[in-house]
């Protein structure tokens, strides 16, 4: 047996010696290949496609320079058409280094022709550009148009055109590399295609000579692994003997006792998960009821005068026309109340369901927030606190720095109301809120100076239903809503608090590619 062994180990040891001999023909070949296709596209993406994409940007930096030109024109201060010459000067240098990039990837003739013209294009343009400027710093901004229509602009369309001739010659280059290193990619896939046939041959008759000479140990195996397979691991396979397959049996069964084991973490991973799931489910539960329970509440306190005073009424128990108007007027305003807790609730209902629906739009937020803190300064005053935005009172807050992005406007709007409403209602004296951006975020931070929130509820307040013990009372969907807007925006909530140190709701959403 152990010559036997011995001999299919030495079969094997040839087999790959022999696939490795092939490999590395393979490898060498395939790696010629493929440099090859590497140079033509490289000849295709660093010398045609960069041809394009330079003459493109020349293109759109030239006319970024004409709308310079035309700004200098026409701003009237004088530190303003300053920095138009600056700018100015910058797209000069940035349009002069892709200039000379050009020049360097351009060989043929017809392609320094078109340059030529670019290039004297450009210069004469500039020439004109030069005296606009001069009759803008000269404040003559009428003049200065109409040399630009008259003189300026024929040239500086010569000079685009010119660039855009280049963009198309490049494109075409582009076109024709391409087509070329289409045939060596079919040329390349048959000569693979080939070389992998005569491999899968080669590798077939070998593998079925070794093969056969192992198949009839194996058989043995193939019964106790089909047992395993459904489901029966007290299998176990007879490994006696000093050689390969032997050792196959051996971690065939360390793989059945290693199923054992998993298969009984698995049901106490499942036991554990099931636990997790009706305890999360009471928990749900607990805070439906308890929303329940707070709303039968609030619908019972302005009820319960209106049916008493109703009763007194129909009983005549009114001594006089006062006291029946008084009851009247008491009826009427318990039913005001009962009235503003059903369309409250309502609307915060309304508001979930919204959250179902996004749909983008360019809103500015800024506008937004502003509007939205106005309508709540008649709250704030009643109750003597002070809404300060951007560190500023909103009646010295008259317009904030324009923030443009993509958002579902009725969200947003659902957001911002839900927290500065919260912030005035547990307010002792000032609600603060703050709106900024960097150059990829956009942040909105709002803080109070309340009775401040637990850090053991600083995760729990925006789940469903949920209310900090001891919280005023509310429908607790106010902060489920507002991390429901601030996912479907990828944005993120960050919460600081403390018992009696107020409360900082810190919001960001991103910016970067949101921008129309």
């Amino acid at each position: 047996m152990i010559l036997r062994n011995q001999k299919i180990s030495t079969r094997i040891g040839a087999l790959i010696g022999l696939f490795l001999t092939l490999m590395v023909v393979l490898a060498v070949l395939e790696i010629s290949i493929l440099n090859k296709i590497q140079k033509d596209f490289k000849k295709i993406i660093y010398e045609s496609h960069t041809g394009v994409e330079l003459a493109e940007e020349m293109h759109f930096m030239a006319r970024h320079k004409a709308v310079i030109i035309r700004n200098i024109l026409l701003l009237k201060e004088q530190a303003k058409k300053e920095e138009e010459i600056v700018s100015l000067k910058d797209a000069t240098k940035k349009y002069l280094e892709a200039e000379e990039r050009l020049k360097k990837m351009v060989q043929d003739d017809k392609g320094k022709t078109i340059l030529k013209r670019i290039i004297e294009g450009r210069n004469i343009t500039e020439l004109l550009w030069n005296q606009v400027i001069q009759l803008a710093l000269a404040n003559k901004p009428d003049e200065g148009i109409k040399f630009l229509v008259d003189e300026v602009r024929s040239k500086q369309w010569g000079w685009l055109d010119s660039l855009d001739e280049m963009a198309e010659l490049q494109r075409k280059y582009a076109r024709e590399n391409s087509e070329e290193v289409f045939q060596d990619y079919l040329h390349t896939r048959n000569l693979l295609i080939t070389i992998d046939i005569i491999a899968i041959i080669v590798g077939i008759f070998f593998a079925v000579r070794i093969a056969s000479s192992i198949t009839q140990p194996l058989h043995v195996f193939s019964e106790k692994v089909n047992a395993i397979a459904q489901g029966d691991l007290n299998v176990e396979v007879e490994n006696d003997k000093k050689d390969e397959i032997s050792m196959l049996g051996q971690h065939i069964n360390y793989m059945v006792k290693k199923l054992k084991e998993n298969k009984e973490e698995l049901e106490v991973y499942q036991a554990h998960l099931e636990k997790l799931v009706s305890l999360r489910t009471e928990a749900l539960n607990s805070q439906r009821e308890q929303f329940i329970s707070v709303l039968i509440h609030d619908l019972k306190g302005p009820l319960a005068p209106i049916l008493g005073f109703t009763k007194r009424l129909l009983n005549g128990k009114a001594k006089s026309q006062e006291d029946m108007l008084f009851h009247l007027e008491t009826i009427y305003e318990s039913s005001q109340n009962l009235m503003k807790v059903i369309e409250e609730t309502s609307k915060k209902l309304k508001e979930k369901q919204a959250l179902q629906y996004f749909n983008l739009e360019k809103v500015n937020i800024s506008e937004f927030l502003l509007a939205i803190a106005k309508d709540f300064i008649p709250e704030a005053e009643d109750k003597g606190i002070n809404i300060l935005l951007n560190h500023k009172t909103i009646s010295e807050c008259y317009a904030l720095e324009e923030i443009i992005f993509l958002a579902d406007p009725f969200q947003l709007k659902t957001l911002i109301e839900n927290l500065i409403g919260n912030a005035i209602k547990y307010a002792k004296k000032e609600v603060k809120v703050y709106l900024s951006k960097t150059n990829n975020t956009i942040h909105l931070v709002l803080s109070d100076d309340g009775p401040g929130i637990p850090k053991e509820y600083h995760e729990k307040i925006f789940e469903e239903y949920f209310q900090v013990p001891g919280s005023k009372k509310g429908t607790g969907i106010g902060l489920y809503s507002v991390r429901k807007v601030i996912e479907n925006h990828q944005g993120s909530i960050v919460v600081r608090s403390a018992p009696e140190q107020g409360a900082t709701f810190e919001i960001t959403f991103p910016f970067l590619n949101r921008i129309l």
